[in-house]
């Protein structure tokens, strides 16, 4: 798993200007975790605990085994 540090302005991600992006060909599963930047270690450690019970749960899903735009198109032929 790649972890990429970035800005959110409420439209657009950015990535942190000494972030480098992977070079990807084709599609790639993405989570985009919220953390605010906090400066109390209890809080952090809080903000890591929750971020590694969300990746578990992930894990713990099988995949869709299809992309968006097929499951959209499936839901539409309901």
């Amino acid at each position: 798993m790649l972890t990429v540090r970035g800005v959110y302005d409420g439209k657009t991600f950015r990535e942190l200007p000494t972030e480098r992006l992977p070079k990807v060909t084709g599609e790639v599963p993405v989570a985009i975790i919220f953390l605010q930047e906090v400066t109390d270690d209890r809080r952090r450690q809080r903000q890591i605990q929750a971020a590694r019970r969300m990746q578990a749960r992930r894990d713990r899903r099988p995949p869709l085994g299809l992309n968006i735009k097929d499951l959209i198109e499936e839901g539409r032929d309901r």
